[in-house]
């Protein structure tokens, strides 16, 4: 159990920072979320969310 939350905890930590690094460069670029570097950290966070979500229903 013990395990998992840890494993939990590092997924968010995770999200959280490419979420971030996402919106910045989004910024950065005017907003344009079709931007090949946005849409590659968004691809990114997604991957993180179903990962993340598949723990959540381990539980």
């Amino acid at each position: 159990m013990n395990l998992n939350l840890e494993k939990e905890k590092e997924l968010w930590n995770k999200i959280r920072l490419v979420r971030e690094e996402m919106v910045q460069v989004a910024l950065n670029k005017n907003l344009n979320f079709l931007d090949d570097e946005v849409l590659s950290l968004s691809q990114e966070l997604n991957k993180l969310l179903n990962e993340y979500e598949k723990l959540l229903h381990e539980k």
